[in-house]
């Protein structure tokens, strides 16, 4: 009797075939995903050091005008701007102070004239 060889090599079976097709699936689906996390990673870290930069220079002009605030309020600069614009300013410590008592307030409705 002859024997079909066939029957006898063992054959893929169509499970173990669609196991690994789904195994490749999922590697490849997990490949594309590090890959997009990947570069998005890299476009924040751009943003971040972009936006950084930014900050780093908003906090130099804020010192600048900072100083030139400071400067420009001192009592010295203060004194050179009445000088030079000649309006006839001059410091309240020169000036006689004079404190008035402030009288009961009238209501006119309360029959208080």
């Amino acid at each position: 009797m002859m024997k079909n060889r066939i029957k006898d090599q063992e054959s893929i079976k169509l499970s173990m075939l669609f196991i690994w097709i789904l195994v490749l699936l999922i590697m490849m689906i997990a490949g594309v995903e590090f890959l997009y996390l990947k570069n998005r990673i890299l476009r924040l870290s751009e943003e971040m050091k972009l936006q950084e930069e930014e900050l780093a220079d908003i906090k130099r002009k804020n010192n600048r005008l900072e100083a030139m605030l400071a400067k420009g309020s001192s009592p010295q600069e203060l004194e050179n701007r009445l000088k030079e614009w000649k309006i006839g300013l001059v410091k309240m410590s020169e000036l006689e102070v004079i404190v008035m008592e402030e009288s009961p307030t009238l209501d006119f409705f309360a029959g208080n004239e």
